[in-house]
């Protein structure tokens, strides 16, 4: 290997780590925010453990986990609403959204698609999960 591949390698091998870097502290906190949420619903509410989003760290685990958690996460914001008076269905929909996306970007000819569309569904969950959190504090 010459000198210029060996350095075109190293600079990749650098953005490879750069972007790793940068998707797990995005990914921090995002289960903060999923973590808070849980803290700020009664615990008569719960249908989860606040710690349990934190699996979601587990690689491939977090793909099937997501069809777990993210029900229970709902579930939880629907019974803080209900108890609040209020209605709601705690976007059940929009977190089963978020874990089939992710579970088809698995599959190949899919996932650019997918990956997309996980992305952009994703964002919104967040953001609906951080207006659940905001409320209930």
């Amino acid at each position: 290997m010459n000198e210029g591949a060996a350095m075109l390698m190293g600079v990749g091998v650098i953005f490879i780590a750069i972007f790793v870097i940068i998707a797990l502290v995005i990914t921090i906190f995002y289960l903060l925010n999923l973590q808070n949420l849980m803290k700020s619903i009664k615990e008569e509410n719960r249908e989860v453990p606040p710690g349990n989003v934190w699996l979601m760290l587990i690689p491939i685990f977090s793909t099937i986990y997501s069809f777990i958690l993210y029900p229970k996460i709902s579930a939880s914001v629907k019974k803080e609403l209900e108890s609040r008076g209020e209605q709601g269905d705690g976007s059940k929909n929009l977190g089963l959204a978020v874990a089939i996306t992710a579970a088809l970007s698995w599959v190949p000819f899919l996932n650019g698609i997918a990956g997309l569309a996980n992305f952009i569904i994703w964002i919104i969950w967040w953001s609906k999960t951080a207006g659940y959190k905001n409320k209930f504090r």
